[in-house]
């Protein structure tokens, strides 16, 4: 019982980040096009996200355990190699995505689009982490699909 509704409010999460990412991607390409308005919510989207992530693969670590056991030991391991495997890619790219939440936290708090060396490494931690999260909120759907925890 616990253990779903730690899916549950993973799941939660990773939606709420989907849209703080998908809001601070949009953000990002303009500010790469040269737009300055939005400088505030590409910083309050930039904080967002990077502490959306973190609690969002806190959650899934927790749930970690049970899935190991439950999920891919008896059942993924046997029927659905594919699926375990997918989610381990999963786990592994949420887990890679970390510093670019890091790093958004740290150049959102004073980013500003007009510093010329601090825009690049912000796009890159903005759409870097956007382009993983994607993955795993997709992969983790398809997942969860096959068989709940």
């Amino acid at each position: 019982m616990l253990t779903r509704a730690l899916l549950v409010t993973h799941a939660l999460l990773a939606t709420a980040q989907a849209g703080a990412m998908t809001h601070l991607a949009l953000v990002t390409l303009g500010f790469l096009r040269g737009g300055r308005q939005k400088l505030r919510l590409g910083r309050v989207y930039a904080l967002t996200a990077g502490i959306l992530h973190g609690v969002t693969v806190g959650f899934g670590l927790l749930i970690y355990p049970s899935y190991r056991y439950r999920v891919a030991g008896l059942f993924f391991n046997r029927y659905e190699p594919w699926a375990a495997n997918l989610f381990d890619v999963k786990e592994a790219a949420g887990l890679f995505a970390i510093p670019l939440a890091v790093g958004l936290v740290v150049l959102g708090r004073r980013f500003d689009a007009t510093d010329r060396p601090a825009l690049p490494a912000f796009a890159l931690c903005a759409l870097g982490l956007w382009l993983l999260d994607a993955f795993c909120i997709i992969a983790g759907l398809i997942i969860t699909a096959q068989r709940g925890v």
